[in-house]
């Protein structure tokens, strides 16, 4: 079995190419890379047909036999017409909207994720034993299964089994969740592990022409792959559309694992092969995609700071975004992406960061750099997490939500909110110190909480008060770490509207927010994206962009 990189982490293994990290130009090839760590999104496979996708806070997977589950389907209908049961955070119109519809398709796939779980209890498999990874795992790719010891269990305590198994399991998912986005929001990427050759799928025709082997239907093989590559760089020019295709449909943790085979098989580099034929931003979005998360992250970092001038937003948009455990991948990552031929210490990463900026914007950069933020720990959720009941007969529904105001401690957000309002519109200039540790600490929960007390305070909004308190650098900062608490996806959106409108295209921003979020989370981009601009990201891509970059950028977004 294998994993991916942002989604099911895949074949651990390392690589054996030494690091080469110019100070510009396209990004290095990737070191040794940790099947799982921080930056997958989902560390088991998620099922597509009942749990892969994105899911907003306040839902989750539920239990129930047969015949509830029949009942439940009609209860959906009522339910989806109802205001979704969502934290009231400070966010706008559309996200609310975007929530209650999603709300309405998240309940569909709970009551499909509930037959299939009751059904692997009916052939006699024992839930209870098993680790959350393993259940969706099964869930999606059941296997058919013949019980040797049929469970002699009442409908009763059928029910009663899927719930407690449902909850354990939600809870355990959402833990894993906030490693790696800082919320309990279940998001989807665009590029997600290949796992066999369909019909027509170019490296299945290729390999049956020049091979006489048919690989349609069979399970991935980079061997294939690597000699498809082969084909398409051999010779005078490259095939283009093969590598395209080959690289956009490939998780990360496979691209590492086609790097080994490549080697194995023709005593070649992949890497130097790719970049002796290609040129441009188009070489540098595939170098790009090669890199493992957490080291292109840290080489993004490091050719923010190094030559002439700071790329500030890129600072920011890297700092501001990322969860606890994705800071501490990157500051491991740092020493070997900026010194290649000697053992740098870790506060490297710190020292760059506080020679290169200044001022109230360094120290708060300094604050995210350090990957301490509170989180929810395990027991608090599990205290916050509650069963859904049925508002139209009283009657619980099988299925789970957050309560979110469990989550936060409200008497701490109407302190903080005080001074917060003292730090900034209740004096004569700003003390900009308060802001940077009230932003910088608290989880993200809390933060939430604090804004909508600060409201109703000062009957302005956080970011208003942000906008007239503070400037500069850390006015940006300060913006980012609100927006991305809010909504990372629109976020995100927004970036990449602002990479390509106007005159020009900022290709750099392009590639790092689409190579970065590609297995993550960006269905949702899209959606917000569509939402801002009236055009879909495949749409202004195609526009703003050319050639194979365009190709590729296009494949890897995806076009619905």
């Amino acid at each position: 079995m294998y994993y991916q990189s942002n989604y099911p982490p895949y074949h651990p293994g390392d690589s054996s190419y030494p690091p080469q990290y110019p100070n510009s130009g396209p990004p290095p090839p990737p070191m040794a890379t940790h099947a799982y760590t921080s930056y997958n999104v989902n560390q088991y496979q998620v099922p597509t047909a009942g749990y892969s996708y994105y899911q907003p806070p306040g839902t989750v997977p539920g239990y129930n036999t047969v015949p509830v589950v029949q009942q439940l389907h009609q209860q959906s209908v009522q339910m989806s017409q109802q205001t979704p049961q969502v934290m009231d955070m400070p966010t706008s119109t559309y996200l609310k909207s975007m929530d209650a519809h999603l709300y309405q398709y998240q309940v569909q796939k709970q009551l499909e994720l509930m037959t299939k779980m009751e059904e692997m209890i009916r052939q006699g498999q024992n839930i209870s034993e098993k680790k959350p990874e393993e259940i969706l795992a099964k869930i999606e790719t059941p296997e058919p299964v013949q019980p040797s010891k049929a469970l002699s269990l009442s409908e009763e305590e059928i029910k009663q089994t899927l719930k407690e198994e449902m909850k354990r399991v939600f809870v355990v998912e959402l833990m894993r969740r906030q490693k790696v986005s800082g919320t309990f929001d279940m998001t989807e990427g665009t590029v997600k592990p290949f796992k066999k050759y369909d019909n027509g799928d170019p490296v299945a025709e290729w390999y049956l022409k020049n091979r006489g082997q048919n690989v349609t239907g069979k399970p991935w093989d980079p061997e294939c792959d690597c000699e498809y590559l082969r084909a398409a760089m051999k010779g005078l020019g490259t095939n283009d559309d093969a590598l395209i295709h080959v690289v956009s449909t490939r998780c990360n943790q496979q691209r590492q694992e086609l790097k080994d085979m490549f080697k194995t098989l023709y005593g070649r580099d992949l890497i130097n092969d790719i970049k002796s034929e290609l040129s441009g931003d188009y070489k540098e979005l595939v170098m790009a995609l090669f890199v493992s998360p957490a080291e292109y992250d840290a080489w993004c970092i490091k050719e923010a700071i190094y030559g002439l001038g700071t790329d500030e937003q890129a600072l920011v948009e890297i700092l501001m975004t990322r969860t606890n455990d994705q800071i501490k991948e990157i500051r491991a990552a740092y020493p070997k992406v900026v010194h290649k031929n000697r053992v740098a210490k870790d506060t490297q990463f710190e020292k760059d960061i506080r020679d290169d900026t200044s001022g109230d914007f360094k120290r708060l950069l300094i604050s995210a750099s350090m990957g301490k933020r509170y989180e929810i720990p395990h027991d608090r959720l599990e205290k916050a997490v509650q069963e859904i009941i049925n508002p139209q007969d009283g009657k619980p529904t099988g299925m789970f939500e957050v309560n979110y105001s469990k989550l936060s401690d409200q008497e701490k957000a109407k302190v903080e909110a005080q001074q917060l309002y003292k730090a900034g519109e209740a004096r004569w200039g700003t003390d900009e110190e308060t802001f940077n540790r009230i932003f910088s600490a608290r989880d993200y929960y809390q933060l939430r909480a604090t804004w909508d007390e600060y409201v109703k305070i000062t009957q302005r909004d956080i970011l208003n008060s942000v906008d007239r308190e503070t400037s500069g650098d850390f006015r940006k900062g300060l913006r980012a770490i609100v927006m991305n608490i809010r909504s990372r996806p629109m976020f995100f959106a927004e970036k990449l509207r602002d990479s390509m409108k106007g005159l020009g295209t900022d290709e750099r921003t392009l590639i790092r927010i689409i190579v970065s979020r590609s297995e993550i989370d960006m269905v949702q981009i899209k959606e917000c994206f569509l939402k801002l601009t009236n055009k879909t990201l495949w749409r202004w891509i195609k526009e703003d962009t050319s050639f194979n970059f365009k190709k590729l950028l296009q494949a890897i977004v995806g076009k619905n």
